[in-house]
């Protein structure tokens, strides 16, 4: 927890976040979320993790490649040479169709899946939102408008805290709960917070 509680969680945005990354976030009062930092590649800006019948799946979203000018979480674009808008929606299906709550919130993400966004900032937003919906907490959220510097006061700074590779970077305990997957699986902790509602519905983030 943050020591001063007036400060402003200071943090990118993911893609169908991690369970670390909710829960991060579920601690702040206002959530900045940084659009001015150089994108990071491989992280989990345009990553997500879910469960497959073969284990843990990444998804990703493919960007286009700016050699004009420094890419921001702000202004990298979404490449769409391929249908992976498709690809994604229908892996998903085949992953969860089986899940407890799929068919509650299907007719709410599915749209995101057949709609065109040109910025990954704006694809990771529609996606926050509609998870925000389904658990009904959102937090205040506001946007860099410049660069903020390490050691500003003012935020409790946790960019590039959560990653692929430090997956739980804040001795977060994840307590299991039913997976689709289950009877072939051990438990696979801090996936795509997707996983967590199709199989567990609306909860307290702070269950899980």
């Amino acid at each position: 927890m943050s020591e001063n509680p007036k400060q402003k969680l200071l943090i990118e945005a993911h893609y169908l976040p991690s369970i670390a990354w909710m829960k991060l976030i579920s601690e702040a009062e206002t959530l900045c979320l940084d659009t001015t930092s150089h994108f990071v590649k491989a992280s989990y800006r345009n990553r997500c993790h879910i469960l497959s019948p073969n284990g843990v799946l990444h998804l990703s979203v493919p960007l286009q490649h700016n050699h004009e000018r420094r890419n921001t979480m702000g202004n990298v674009k979404i490449s769409y040479e391929m249908n992976w808008q498709k690809n994604h929606w229908m892996t998903i299906i085949s992953c969860y169709r089986r899940s407890a709550y799929f068919e509650y919130f299907e007719d709410m993400i599915a749209p995101m899946y057949h709609k065109r966004f040109e910025t990954l900032l704006e694809w990771n937003l529609a996606h926050l939102d509609t998870v925000f919906k389904i658990l009904g907490n959102r937090p205040k959220i506001e946007f860099t408008a410049d660069y903020i510097s390490q050691g500003n006061t003012d935020y409790r700074d946790c960019r590039n805290t959560i990653s692929p590779k430090n997956n739980s970077p804040f001795g977060y305990t994840f307590i299991p709960y039913n997976q689709v997957f289950s009877d072939r699986f051990p438990f696979f902790e801090n996936l795509s917070i997707l996983d967590a509602i199709f199989n567990n519905g609306k909860f307290n983030i702070n269950e899980l």
